[in-house]
């Protein structure tokens, strides 16, 4: 069994699942062979055989609706339901038409059985693709679909004897017996399903559109047609001549058998032995040209002699070929195809146009038979094969080019081919590829071909592994280390004593291949300073499974309980595969650790072994920002009912937290389906409006992969009405709320809210058609382009419904504020009125920023009414509450004794000079934090220290290393190098601004000139602060781009 295994290169773990689809392919093809042998033998006996070719076309027609409704229940069913339901209909369906196989009962039954045919091939490479890695199905594919050859020369040589023995009234039941057998292993095969249903490719760039008139795809095209054409005339012939050579059924249904059972064996012998050799020593070109040149010879033979042999001879070429050499060429051809186009296009033409082809044959042939001869078919042929052959040459120089154009594009994917075959052009790209002296395309040239065969690029990789970079040699490690004819034992030795970078890879290498011989120099690594060496050098030894064992598993216990995060790091990356050490209890506690760079290591290995029993603790880690891609990534491999079965309890429970809620809301777009849809839309009734603009967001992205529903698509024109209400009544109350010193901070949020809520009622807009650029508008619409905006509200006149234009336009478009309010009350009936009302909802809003600032304006216009009237109890206690109110008692000294002291902790607390909205409000000022908005920039506040100098004290000194900026509040600062004055600096200014991002010395003295206050932001705060807020990152980005752009304008009119 070791043996065999080792033949067909079945690695460990897998020889159960194989054995389940060899079974499954066995059954399935076995059921389809019977029934197609007898319906074959049941219309050419007992029906009129000139309607043959109708039956062509019945199937053609047939065949593409039922498919697409197959495809469209597929994804409303589970795969063990639509197994279960489908074979069950083919199952009676054969039981019931068996006894009455007269009349118009036969040509129904022959078109049937090309249905169940189609179905359970779908079925069965569903199944497959869904079991088998990219890596496996290109390994292992022609492993299992060699069942279905087997099945064919098995079934074909015993056909005879069973219909000498029990007639051919028989062949249906024995074909339904076969088919419970394939529903079984289908049943079983379930169970090796990969965890994950959705995959999404990965492409670098996207087309802008889809050449459908590309010389290359057109010629794929014609390939397909032709051959389909050529097909049914070849079938056509030998069916005819069979039906005429045995009359009788019996001896037909024999023939039939024989004849498949020695085209099984062809098959079988061409897919292992000659397809793969053919194509990677003469290239894609013959192979492509093998089918036609054969079918050339065939089609002359019948032409000329019009007996069995002939026709046999040109469907033996057809049957062997087709199914081998030419279909992976096919395969081959679509591969530097661009993957959006691929995806378009590719079912098209193997469907639809096939079945175009295969209809317009069947025509043809229909109207050709009752004028000439069935000999003479052969010269339609022969016509369409010079064609076929002149195409091949002209996709055969397209080919190439495609192919250089694919992978310096990064276009090309392996993974799409499930054929394990190689050409001699694709060799010798990969070869360049590998060969040229940029890594970055070596280490692309690896990525493409991981999991195929190494051995064309034996040579180069061996000597890459010597000479490339550190980066290349760790991926020929990763891919080749079980390979010992592309690494040999001496070259992984060599390796592990270059004392460098790959030594650690090495060594466990060397530990995987079990090499004793290294042993004792691997035991005294475990004495390094160097701690990935030491980590690796213990896993070796406990993957050698002698020597220092216990001294090695006492190492890796000590490095994963080390204080040192890098530590513990190299200890956990060693330890993937080995559940002894790191157990699941303590993965689970790594995954929940507090550093990032520990949690991203463990989410790594939770992918990898896939436990159900992690997945909450690997939900935990959306909540943060540098974890939170890696953990969308570990979940991808789990199976997606578990995660949104967990995502919706979270979502629904009111403890959830705020992060881990917006992170579980990004993570849904990863699942493309209606149950992750009907969660979003739940979450639109959210207040939260970071949330809401998350679940919009995902939304979107979801359509754009897999169309809303009608019911959703109302739900959401609901959505727009609503949001459009929201932003009217934020517009209201900038119009009633008076334009001065008091109000900056309120203005700021009222402002910033409109700028965030906007662009999702955009988005809402265009989910019906989610392809729309939307993003690109929303850019328009904030930079209030000019130029561009009219056209944009032509646009949106043509997607949104005149109700919604109504309302979403005038939020566009540049007109005033009272236009804009009466339209806003036209429409709708609760807008505010009331300034104070709505400046007492604000304060009790749980959004500690709105309420802070609407309780500071209160403050400052002197409301006092308004003030006395809030139900206390009412307003959140927060830390800026607290503040302001004890500032206001303090400094002000108002008479506040209505407040409830002990809510607000008002007495005792420790003042500075300013409170935080006041230093927001300092800082807004400073053209470094213009655009951030107050609330984002209220953090940076928090960690702004006042500073104050007296008249001629030294701020810093040129060549001072820098870790911090400051700000002028009050007073003068002069920047100087030495005696000589370049710039003074008054109050609102900024300085120190470019030491604080990039660390360099500081490039000028400054120095104050009176009496002055300074605010002081360290580096470290700072760095934290804006590693939180993405607002500051892209407000400062933005800053120092406009301070770029201004200086290159200025070069550019020197």
């Amino acid at each position: 069994m070791k043996f065999i295994k080792k033949l067909v290169n079945i690695k460990p773990g897998e020889g159960k699942m194989v054995l389940t689809f060899f079974l499954f392919s066995f059954s399935m093809t076995a059921m389809m062979l019977i029934a197609k042998t007898a319906k074959d033998a049941y219309f050419l006996s007992r029906f009129e055989k000139s309607l043959l070719p109708l039956m062509f076309v019945g199937v053609a027609i047939v065949i593409a609706p039922i498919l697409i409704y197959y495809s469209k229940l597929s994804k409303k069913l589970p795969p063990r339901v639509l197994l279960l339901i489908t074979c069950s209909i083919f199952f009676i369906s054969f039981i019931i038409v068996q006894p009455i196989m007269t009349g118009w009962v036969i040509p129904t039954v022959y078109i049937w059985i090309e249905i169940v045919g189609a179905l359970m091939v779908i079925q069965f490479w569903g199944f497959a693709s869904e079991s088998f890695e990219p890596q496996q199905a290109k390994r292992l594919f022609g492993i299992i679909g060699g069942g279905g050859s087997f099945a064919i020369m098995v079934i074909g040589m015993n056909l005879k004897p069973f219909v000498n023995a029990f007639g051919t009234d028989e062949l249906l039941y024995v074909s339904a017996g076969f088919l419970t057998f394939a529903t079984l292993f289908g049943l079983m095969a379930i169970k090796y399903f990969k965890k994950t249903q959705v995959k999404k490719s990965i492409t670098t760039s996207k087309p802008k559109k889809i050449k459908k008139k590309d010389p290359f795809i057109i010629g794929i095209g014609t390939i397909v047609v032709l051959s389909a054409i050529v097909t049914i005339l070849v079938d056509y012939q030998f069916k005819i001549i069979a039906s005429s050579s045995f009359p009788d059924e019996s001896d037909l249904v024999g023939f039939f058998g024989t004849f498949y059972s020695i085209a099984g064996a062809a098959s079988i012998t061409m897919q292992f032995f000659v397809t793969g050799n053919v194509l990677s020593r003469f290239g894609i070109l013959i192979g492509l040209l093998i089918l036609p040149l054969f079918l050339v010879a065939g089609s002359i033979s019948i032409l000329l002699v019009p007996i069995l042999m002939s026709a046999s001879f040109a469907k033996f070429s057809d049957q062997t070929f087709k199914f081998t050499i030419n279909n992976s060429s096919l395969e081959l051809l679509w591969l530097p195809v661009h993957p959006v186009t691929r995806k378009s296009l590719k079912p098209q033409i193997s469907g639809t146009l096939k079945s175009f082809g295969e209809g317009f044959g069947g025509i043809v042939t229909f109207l050709l038979v009752k004028i000439i001869s069935i000999q003479y078919l052969s010269v339609v042929s022969l016509l369409a094969i010079v064609g076929w052959l002149l195409t091949s040459f002209r996709v055969k120089s397209g080919y190439v080019k495609q192919l250089e154009s694919a992978i310096s594009k990064r276009q090309i994917d392996f993974e799409e081919l499930n054929v394990d075959v190689q050409d001699a052009a694709m060799v010798k790209t990969i070869e360049e590829t590998l060969s040229s002296d940029d890594e970055i395309k070596q280490l692309f040239a690896f990525e493409i071909i991981e999991g195929l065969p190494l051995h064309s690029w034996e040579k180069t990789i061996k000597k890459l592994f010597n000479e490339g970079s550190v980066d290349v040699r760790k991926r020929i490690l990763s891919m080749a280390w079980d390979e010992d004819l592309i690494l040999t034992n001496d070259d992984i030795i060599a390796a592990m004593k270059k004392n460098d970078e790959v030594t650690s890879e090495a060594i466990i290498v060397a530990g995987r291949r079990k090499l004793e011989k290294v042993l004792p120099d691997i035991e005294v690594l475990l004495e390094s300073q160097d701690q990935e060496i030491r980590a690796a050098s213990a896993i070796a030894i406990v993957e050698l499974g002698s020597g220092a064992t216990k001294q090695a598993e006492s190492i890796l216990i000590e490095m994963l309980n080390s204080d040192n995060e890098l530590t513990q790091s190299k200890a956990l990356e060693r330890l993937v595969d080995n559940d002894n050490i790191l157990t699941q209890e303590k993965l689970i506690e790594f995954l929940s650790n507090k550093g990032t760079i520990i949690s991203n290591v463990a989410l790594k290995i939770a992918e990898k072994r896939n436990d159900e029993e992690l997945i909450p603790a690997i939900i935990s880690n959306l909540d943060v920002p540098k974890t939170s891609l890696q953990a969308r990534e570990t979940l991808s491999k789990y199976s997606d009912e578990i995660i949104l079965n967990q995502f919706e309890s979270l979502l629904s429970s009111e403890k959830t937290m705020r992060k881990l809620r917006l992170g579980i809301v990004r993570a849904l777009r990863d699942f493309p389906n209606d149950e992750s849809i009907n969660h979003l839309i739940s979450q639109l009734s959210s207040t939260d409006q970071d949330i809401y603009n998350e679940s919009v967001d995902s939304l979107l992205a979801i359509a754009r992969i897999e169309p809303l529903s009608e019911e959703n698509i109302n739900k959401i024109s609901e959505e727009i009405n609503s949001i459009a209400n929201k932003l009217y009544a934020l517009y209201e109350t900038i119009k009633i709320l008076p334009e001065n010193e008091d109000s900056i901070l309120i203005h700021d949020y009222l402002n910033n809210e409109i700028q965030n809520i906007l662009p999702t009622l955009l988005k809402l807009g265009v989910m019906g058609i989610p392809d729309t650029p939307i993003e690109t508008y929303i850019q328009t619409v904030k930079n209030r382009d000019a130029a561009k905006l009219p056209f944009l509200l032509e646009f949106f006149e043509n997607i949104f419904t005149k109700d919604q234009r109504k309302v979403i336009n005038p939020l566009i478009e540049p007109i005033s504020i009272d236009e804009r309010s009466k339209i806003g009350h036209n429409n709708f009936n609760k807008l505010p009125k009331n300034l104070n009302d709505e400046l007492i909802a604000s304060t009790y809003d749980p959004d500690k920023w709105k309420s802070v600032i609407s309780l500071d304006y209160l403050l400052k216009s002197e409301k006092t009414d308004v003030i006395k009237s809030l139900d206390w109890q009412k307003v959140e206690p927060s830390n800026a509450n607290q503040e302001l109110l004890a500032r206001q008692l303090q400094k002000n000294g108002m008479n506040l004794d209505f407040i409830p002291k002990e809510r607000f902790k008002l007495e005792g607390l420790e003042l500075a000079m300013y409170s935080t909205l006041e230093k927001t409000i300092i800082l807004k000022s400073v053209d470094m934090f213009k655009s951030i908005p107050a609330e984002n920039l209220s953090r940076v506040a928090q960690i702004t220290e006042e500073v104050e100098f007296e008249a001629n004290t030294q701020i810093m000194a040129e060549g001072d290393y820098g870790d911090s900026l400051f700000i002028v509040v009050d007073g003068n600062v002069k920047i100087h190098k030495g005696d000589q004055e370049i710039v003074r600096l008054g109050k609102g200014t900024c300085l120190g601004e470019m030491a604080l991002l990039d660390g360099e010395p500081r490039s000028a003295d400054a120095t104050v000139t009176e009496d002055s206050t300074l605010f002081k932001i360290e580096q470290e705060g700072f760095y934290e602060v804006m590693g939180s807020q993405s607002e500051i990152m892209e407000g400062i980005i933005k800053l120092l781009s406009g301070k770029l752009r201004d200086t290159n304008e200025k070069l550019m009119s020197k």
